[in-house]
């Protein structure tokens, strides 16, 4: 089931899996101090030995909260699967977050594969950016994409006929770059004429 933007999924952590444990209230806080007092304190409650173990072994690698009388964690595909198969008789639900409702920034989207495999950044140029730079950064631009083909990429055709001069307008239009590496130089370049830039960001 997809659901929407969720704060505690911070962009990485698309899997939410619930649990209704008998017993989890008594996990919080949920320090390894606590954690280690559980397991000396139930010897004999194997399930909740279990669940303080995973909790410190995977503490760095995941978010969670106890509510109530469920334990909720925030993890990637193969950790919910590992939750799942340890505590099969206590699963209520697992929930996917798609990955451009997984990040705060309106500027950042992330995917599951980044554009034409490669791309990290989407630089937009302003409406009617022929108003905005001239003919040497206009000419600079096309120059500085040319010698950076590897690294920069126009699928836009409005964008492309301008920068090589087969239309004195663009009224809309964007390109692709793979790292920031490339972005100062193309500010330097052509800042005036930028409206924005989207980030990538590759959500596995």
């Amino acid at each position: 089931m997809r659901k929407h933007h969720n704060k505690l999924y911070y962009g990485k952590y698309r899997y939410k899996t619930v649990f209704e444990m008998p017993g989890s209230l008594m996990f919080y806080p949920t320090t390894d101090k606590q954690l280690s007092w559980i397991k000396k304190e139930y010897p004999d409650a194997p399930n909740m030995n279990k669940l303080a173990d995973f909790i410190m072994q995977h503490r760095d690698s995941m978010r969670f909260r106890m509510q109530d009388k469920k334990a909720i964690f925030y993890t990637n595909e193969s950790m919910s699967e590992d939750l799942i198969r340890s505590f099969a008789d206590y699963h209520v639900k697992t929930e996917v977050v798609d990955p451009k409702f997984g990040l705060t920034d309106k500027n950042t989207v992330g995917c599951d594969r980044l554009p034409h495999g490669k791309y990290q950044y989407q630089v937009h140029l302003k409406k009617d950016v022929h108003k905005y730079i001239n003919e040497t950064e206009r000419e600079a631009l096309r120059e500085f994409i040319e010698r950076n083909i590897d690294n920069c990429l126009i699928t836009n055709k409005f964008v492309l006929d301008f920068l090589e001069d087969r239309s004195p307008h663009c009224y809309h239009g964007y390109f692709y770059v793979q790292d920031e590496k490339f972005l100062t130089p193309i500010y330097m370049i052509a800042q005036k004429g930028i409206d924005k830039v989207i980030k990538f960001v590759e959500v596995k």
